[in-house]
């Protein structure tokens, strides 16, 4: 599942394939927060918070939030 999440974040952030890694630190602005929140609802039926969403610096995080 940490894949497809990874492949989420890189399509929110609009960047290239296989470019968003574990260990990495965030860079993503507000615009792709909303985007990420609405590609995991649509595409693995989650709701996740953007409170929780916004406090994570790392992709682990993420990963970790969403697959939780």
């Amino acid at each position: 599942m940490s894949n497809e999440i990874l492949r989420l974040i890189e399509e929110s952030m609009e960047a290239d394939e296989n470019t968003v890694a574990l260990g990495q630190e965030l860079e993503w602005d507000s615009i792709a927060v909303v985007t990420f929140m609405a590609l995991v609802d649509e595409r693995l039926n989650k709701t996740i918070s953007a409170d929780r969403l916004n406090k994570c610096e790392t992709v682990d995080q993420v990963v970790e939030l969403v697959a939780a």
